[in-house]
């Protein structure tokens, strides 16, 4: 008994109420319990948090790649079009080991417009392929098809070469818009997610704000060997990080996914409930899981699809592609007195600052407002910029280097600030999960479907219609998209999907409060 009782003391010494908290297991149970009464946000844990942001950013140097390769077209093809002045020739026999290659305008606008026909093909079998292969795995493997782009462009003695490699690094680059969105989901905490979510957006648009530097070097080559150091560095820093969690609890194993989900929430957080979660919604997912015909057969999906669609008709139907792939052609066109360099640059950091504070603009303003705003904003630039084209036509006004750099500039901001991210983010938003990764499949394959189209006629456009007119056609279509935005997108901050899907349905809460109002009408003598 004395045994017993000393045995049952020495249980009891460990936790006394009285007792100074003591250091906390490894698991962090005991740390959480301690913080709840003094730390409002138990989850707020300094190296859990660091860990997101730290393989977020690793993760989207894959869209920093993409932004790059993007960019590329405004740097390097004013250096290769035919009729290019002999001084750039020049510079650029200076800078190139090989001949210089010449190309048309014809060919300038292929090479450009391929990397979107790539990236369709790239699009729409990502999803697949991460669900078996592994989401690392697929956004690990696809640093070798950029970097084999990159020696294309850089060596190729013709055209011909030049057009495989744009293609093969337009599929890297359409994977990757694919695949890094899911692999954010699955290791970002819940509150974290919608920033992190941004960090695509954010980093593409540094990407195409790095082409846009590295293009003051005179040298199509040298341009592509430079750029190829991205991938190589995307694939040097993600090759450390965990599989997703999600991914190694489909796939059974269990222990790799608590361990990888307590890698991205650090020790002293305690992973077991969202490990349930996790796998609960997994189940759920693979029980009720649809194929792409299946996406077709229920009403909220099909509205759902319809808006999403819409929503990128007129985002690249706004001429936002054209603009950021022919940049240095489109102020050579306006005549700025400007350096042409220095004009893209001016553009691209508008571009990045803009997309840096969408973050924050999207935690606060509703999405439908963004949108209205954003596309009003476009419509307007276009339509200053198509005015002042053709006031200098008539020679009713002199050549100015601010009116057209600002009207541009005005046009990626808003672009950046609301229509680029938004039908991006509302994937999430209008998608049940267990459909969301393919109808994201489908609606990016038809975004870099529509951006090759675009970005392809746009030279054709210019050349039938001036200028001038073709700005015309891109600001009505941002007033169309605005009428769209208007009467078909419904709000979803703040709401739920089965709220959400109820708008699609027609069931709205105003019917019940008309209905009352009706009532009392008649029934007052």
């Amino acid at each position: 008994m004395t045994e017993e009782q000393g045995t049952s003391v020495d249980v009891e010494q460990p936790s006394p109420p009285s007792e100074p908290p003591g250091p906390p297991a490894r698991n962090g149970n005991p740390k959480i319990l301690q913080r709840i009464e003094t730390v409002p946000d138990i989850k707020r844990d300094t190296s859990g948090i660091t860990t997101q942001y730290i393989a977020t950013g690793i993760v989207n140097l894959g869209a920093f790649a993409s932004g790059a390769c993007m960019a590329w077209s405004s740097s390097a093809l004013p250096h290769l079009i035919s009729n290019e002045a002999p001084l750039e020739s020049v510079l650029s026999d200076g800078f190139d080991p090989r001949p210089r290659l010449t190309l048309t305008h014809s060919a300038a606008s292929w090479t450009a417009s391929l990397l979107c026909l790539g990236a369709l093909f790239g699009a729409i079998p990502t999803g697949l392929i991460s669900e078996h292969f592994g989401r690392k795995k697929t956004l690990l493997y696809l640093a070798l098809p950029l970097v084999v782009s990159w020696i294309m462009v850089a060596s190729s003695p013709n055209v011909y070469g030049l057009y495989v490699g744009r293609f093969v690094g337009g599929v890297a680059v359409g994977a990757f818009s694919v695949g890094i969105p899911p692999y954010v989901e699955d290791i970002a905490e819940s509150d974290l997610l919608p920033t992190l979510a941004n960090f695509y957006h954010v980093h593409l648009a540094c990407g195409v704000l790095f082409g846009y530097i590295v293009g003051m070097i005179p040298s199509a080559t040298w341009l592509s060997v430079i750029c190829t150091t991205i991938p190589i560095a995307f694939f040097v820093a993600f090759i450390f990080l965990p599989e997703s969690p999600a991914y190694l609890l489909s796939q059974g194993k269990y222990n790799e996914a608590k361990a990888a989900l307590r890698y991205f929430r650090g020790i002293d957080n305690d992973v077991d409930s969202e490990y349930k979660e996790l796998k609960e919604q997994m189940r759920n997912n693979v029980k009720h899981n649809v194929t792409f015909k299946e996406l077709f057969s229920t009403k909220g999906t099909i509205k759902a699809l319809v808006v999403s669609f819409g929503l990128m008709v007129f985002q690249q139907m706004s001429g936002i592609y054209p603009v950021l792939f022919y940049a240095k052609n489109i102020f050579n066109t306006f005549s700025i007195t400007m350096n042409l360099p220095s004009a893209a640059i001016i553009l691209g950091f508008c571009l990045v600052s803009s997309t840096y504070f969408s973050t924050m603009l999207l935690k606060k303003v509703r999405r439908r407002v963004l949108l209205l705003f954003s596309f009003t904003l476009m419509a307007i630039s276009l339509a200053l910029l198509a005015t002042y084209f053709h006031l200098k036509a008539s020679q009713m006004v002199q050549n100015n280097t601010w009116v057209p750099l600002l009207c541009l500039c005005m046009f990626v901001s808003v672009y950046a600030s609301g229509v680029g991210p938004i039908p991006w983010l509302m994937l999430r938003e209008i998608f049940p999960s267990n459909v969301r990764r393919r109808a994201t499949a489908i609606t990016a394959g038809f975004h870099w479907f529509l951006a090759f189209g675009v970005t392809k006629l746009f030279q054709n456009l210019v050349a039938k219609v001036q200028p001038g007119w073709a700005l015309w056609y891109f600001a009505i279509i941002c007033v169309v998209g605005t009428i769209f935005v208007y009467f078909f997108v419904p709000e979803t901050k703040g709401r739920s999907l089965q709220e959400i899907h109820n708008e699609f349905d027609g069931i709205h809460k105003k019917r019940k409060h008309r209905h009352v109002i009706e009532v009392e009408s008649v029934s007052e003598p």
